[in-house]
């Protein structure tokens, strides 16, 4: 080491004497505050999986109705609650438009002589052509009585199939069912006394009826209600329906709570003071009662629904601005900003809230489901929608007819508002930590 303290000063030359030397310039692109937001919102994979479930959603909410060719409002008598048959899962036996029935009676004998159990055929009733035998029994009971039980599954779509008698229809109806295609043979006209009036008995081919080429073009996606209407279409226009319902709420109670909570946090004292008991009186009163006078008051449609759920949903943001505002108010960037003259709505809207964005964010993108959710439940209670249709209406028709009986009414709205809860909350956490400004940069 010694060697190295005592070196010659001729060993050593100035270099770059006649160069001047500048900054270098980045060969990257600088990376601003949303781009970095977004690179990091695409590193949290389930995020962007809550974001495409939603993307997905949407688009369905827009285009689903009109894709099964099937009106949202369109009835039809003669294919009530009809179970769902999806053409791709049919053939692996799920959703093949069959119903299932379990210890069935389908025949009831007397007899003075003993009957022991047996395999015997069984009589060939009309419905046995629809029907698929799962098993066979016999159970022999008191006083010389046998009852046939079995159980079996039904296949709805091949039974409504079928050819049927309509009797006493009118000419005009009669026109419009030949014009269809619909009738099957020569009509039977029936003599009246006023022979300008006729009917006709005539046998109808109920696919060509209601406008199905073929068997294989028979089917309901989702099934149908008790009206005949397609589940499928009716499912999705709910889903638009109660995604306005809450894209409105949400909306509202942002631009709301966003600025009551700015002002009463920014300026504090008397202010804050007077603001907040305001907010704890409105907040005091029972959302409920809230819905039912509101309901009451201007009737059961979309427009009062959202109305009352906006009444007091902006409170909770209201509360979190103002906590982020007495938060960042005091920090160093803002009292250097103050120091220099900057307006109160700068530092309100420059310094202070880009800082609270991710939480504000996160916070309306959770009002949307929290509004879908609250729609259902008060559709439950008899509060909902008098007039369209909506997840929560779709919910409780189906609550009402029979969630045993005809499951299906249930479960298909009841999957969509489950996958919107679980994406909305997938995306806003997601979208919380790719706005935090603290975040900024990290890996």
């Amino acid at each position: 080491m010694n060697e190295y303290k005592h070196i010659d000063a001729s060993k050593f030359e100035f270099v770059q004497m006649d160069t001047k030397i500048f900054d270098k310039k980045f060969e990257t692109k600088a990376i601003g505050y949303f781009g970095d937001a977004v690179r990091r919102f695409v590193r949290n994979k389930s995020s962007v999986m809550g974001f495409v479930i939603l993307v997905l959603i949407i688009i369905m909410a827009i285009i689903g109705p009109y894709i099964g060719g099937h009106g949202i409002h369109q009835q039809r008598q003669r294919f009530e609650q009809m179970p769902a048959k999806i053409p791709l899962l049919s053939k692996l036996g799920i959703a093949d438009g069959t119903r299932k029935y379990k210890q069935q009676n389908v025949e009831f004998i007397k007899s003075i002589d003993e009957i022991d159990p047996s395999d015997e055929d069984y009589k060939n009733y009309f419905f046995i052509e629809c029907i698929t035998w799962q098993s066979k029994e016999r159970i022999v009971i008191q006083d010389n009585r046998e009852i046939t039980v079995v159980d079996f599954k039904y296949d709805e779509y091949k039974y409504h199939s079928l050819p049927y008698v309509s009797n006493w229809i009118s000419d005009s109806e009669y026109q419009n069912l030949k014009a269809k295609g619909a009738v099957i043979g020569d009509p039977i006209k029936i003599n009246t006394t006023y022979e300008d009036f006729p009917q006709y008995v005539v046998l109808v081919d109920p696919l060509k009826e209601y406008g199905f080429p073929s068997m294989d073009d028979f089917y309901f996606l989702f099934g149908t209600d008790q009206l005949g209407r397609d589940m499928w279409s009716r499912v999705w226009a709910g889903t638009r329906v109660s995604l306005l319902i809450g894209l409105f709420v949400a909306l509202v109670t942002i631009t709301v709570g966003v600025i009551y909570g700015s002002i009463s946090g920014y300026y504090g004292g008397t202010v804050d003071l007077v603001m907040q008991r305001f907010a704890e009186i409105l907040s005091g009163i029972p959302w409920i009662a809230i819905m039912t006078l509101v309901v009451l008051y201007l009737g059961a449609n979309l427009f009062s629904i959202a109305l009352a759920l906006v009444l007091t949903s902006w409170i909770g943001t209201s509360n979190m601005v103002r906590s982020q505002f007495y938060r960042y108010k005091g920090r160093e960037y803002v009292l250097a900003a103050r120091t220099l003259g900057a307006r109160d709505s700068r530092l309100i809207f420059k310094h202070i809230l880009p800082n609270a964005l991710g939480p504000i964010v996160t916070s309306s993108v959770l009002i949307i489901p929290s509004a879908i959710f609250s729609e259902s439940m008060i559709s439950y209670l008899g509060l909902g929608i008098s007039k369209g249709v909506s997840i929560g209406k779709l919910l409780a028709d189906g609550q009402a007819i029979g969630i045993t009986m005809y499951p299906y009414l249930t479960v298909f709205p009841a999957i969509i508002i489950s996958l919107l809860m679980i994406s909305f909350n997938l995306f806003g956490n997601g979208l919380r930590d790719a706005l935090n400004p603290s975040l900024r940069g990290a890996e």
